[in-house]
């Protein structure tokens, strides 16, 4: 199976990089998703916040009006569409990430989270 058939192309969340962290909470929030892809004005991904980072700029006290691109995380670790749900669930173990973007052409298309991965993976082995 490829990470394409995971990707909801509908539903990316995503805010921009001068905009504040509150951005990113409020998003989640409202989205129910554990991160926010951080794009330049262009659309070009520069970095990825997610739950586990909210919860540690919390314990640091860091103003949540702070830019993402400050904050944010910008060794961003990438899928392609036609890699499989294997290999990603490789990856992400390998770099203990729980949050995926998928990437086509330079431009964020999804996000693919450990969840769909492990729901991939028993979906396919119950029901070969």
């Amino acid at each position: 199976m490829k990470i394409r058939e995971l990707v909801r192309r509908d539903h990316l969340v995503y805010c921009y990089a001068d905009e504040p962290i509150e951005c990113a909470v409020a998003k989640m929030y409202a989205s129910n998703v554990g991160s926010v892809v951080v794009v330049d004005r262009t659309g070009s991904p520069v970095g990825i916040i997610t739950e586990r980072d909210i919860v540690r700029l919390l314990a640091e006290e860091v103003d949540f009006k702070t830019p993402l691109e400050r904050v944010a995380r910008k060794n961003l670790v990438t899928a392609s569409p036609d890699d499989t749900v294997i290999a990603t669930a490789a990856k992400m173990i390998e770099k203990n990430i729980r949050h995926i973007p998928v990437v086509e052409g330079g431009r964020v298309i999804g996000v693919v989270s450990i969840r769909d991965v492990l729901r991939a993976l028993v979906t396919a082995e119950a029901f070969p």
